[in-house]
């Protein structure tokens, strides 16, 4: 991915604090053990690069795009629009499995990577190997983050992905609170990227997946952990092959998944534009928004920011009540101060995330079209 992110398209904040969580040990015995079936992997017979090029050109449109090649980005999604947003997670045999809302998610989100560039946004770089998801984690007893794997990523089994830069930048990832990872409307719980930065600190990574069969596992966030903070059994989902091509459903304890073998061969999309052309293209579904849902998105960010900040105020202080406990005299002043010292810090963070997610409303609701600000009277 390009790197002149920095300098357009973020707004550069204060350091973050130096709260770090550190997850509890994983119990061997508390906590409901997921359901385990024998692993059988299966096929659902075989494609070729040149039915992914035309399949995907009735969804979106293929751009020449260096140092990829051909990459494919989606039509009809907004500036605010992510990969494994609109959709749900479901634990299977292959671990943690993205059952997209799309007719055409079961391409995009189980093969290849998504990449993010300042200009074009978010494409698809294909490849031939299916996965269950292609994402990293980040999770406390808070929050559960994920990001999409960039292009060029290696995995290497025992170790986890290889990454030539070291990290994620802190904008392409997805946070929502913990307890509603299971939810079936991802996309409504979503925190404000403006809280990101922040949220990394509050939060550690996960990235090292099993390997069974030649197929990796998506199992890096643990079963056991998502059932502590929702407050649920995690059920094993059955995987049912599917024949042809469709939207992904779970139905009965089961989800229907098409995962043929693809073949990688010397072809070419039909139609492909130049990094120019997409941009253009792009623009017009960036501004298609109307004035009431946008307000009422606005509103529920605002809510989701002033929420999750409270929460972390919250839980410094009862993690110190807890520290202090039993604890001298002295002991317990010296871990007061302390707990004031990082609560201000917080706050300033909080302010400075605040103010951010409010300049950034303000340009979405400025770029809205007149014809859908005019609207908003009928």
């Amino acid at each position: 991915m390009r790197k002149p992110i920095g300098l357009v398209f973020l707004i550069v904040l204060s350091l973050v604090s130096c709260l770090i969580y550190v997850p509890p040990e994983e119990s061997q015995t508390t906590g409901r053990q997921p359901a385990v079936s024998s692993f059988q992997p299966f096929v659902s017979g075989e494609i070729t690069f040149g039915y992914i090029y035309d399949y995907l050109s009735s969804f979106g449109f293929w751009v020449n795009y260096s140092p990829f090649g051909y990459v494919w980005v989606p039509r009809g999604i907004d500036a605010r629009w992510h990969p494994y947003v609109h959709g749900r997670w479901i634990w299977t045999d292959y671990g943690w499995t993205w059952v997209s809302f799309y007719s055409w998610g079961w391409l995009p989100f189980h093969y290849g990577r998504w990449g993010w560039d300042i200009h074009l946004g978010w494409f698809w770089v294909p490849d031939v190997e299916w996965g269950p998801a292609w994402v990293v984690w980040r999770f406390s007893d808070i929050y559960i983050g994920w990001a999409p794997v960039p292009p060029n990523v290696r995995f290497r089994p025992g170790h986890g992905f290889e990454w030539r830069n070291g990290h994620i930048d802190y904008h392409l990832w997805v946070f929502i609170e913990g307890r509603r990872f299971v939810e079936g409307r991802l996309a409504n719980w979503v925190i404000p990227r403006e809280r990101n930065r922040t949220l990394i600190n509050f939060t550690v990574l996960a990235d090292r997946y099993s390997l069974r069969n030649n197929i990796i596992i998506n199992d890096a966030l643990s079963p056991q952990h998502v059932e502590r903070m929702t407050g649920r059994p995690i059920t094993r989902v059955n995987i049912k092959e599917m024949k042809q091509p469709a939207e992904e459903r779970v139905s009965m304890n089961e989800v229907r998944i098409y995962r043929p073998v693809i073949r990688k061969e010397a072809a070419a999309p039909k139609t492909a534009i130049s990094l120019e052309e997409a941009v253009q293209r792009l623009t017009p579904d960036r501004l298609r928004q109307d004035v009431n849902s946008i307000n009422s998105y606005h509103r529920r960010e605002q809510t989701l920011l002033e929420k999750t900040q409270k929460m972390e105020i919250e839980k410094l202080k009862q993690q110190t009540e807890k520290e202090i406990r039993g604890a001298p005299p002295q002991e317990k002043q010296r871990k007061l101060k302390e707990l004031q010292a990082r609560i201000e810090q917080l706050r300033q963070q909080h302010g400075e995330e605040k103010e951010q997610l409010l300049q950034r409303q303000a340009r979405e609701k400025q770029s809205i079209k007149p014809e859908n600000l005019r609207n908003k009277n009928h």
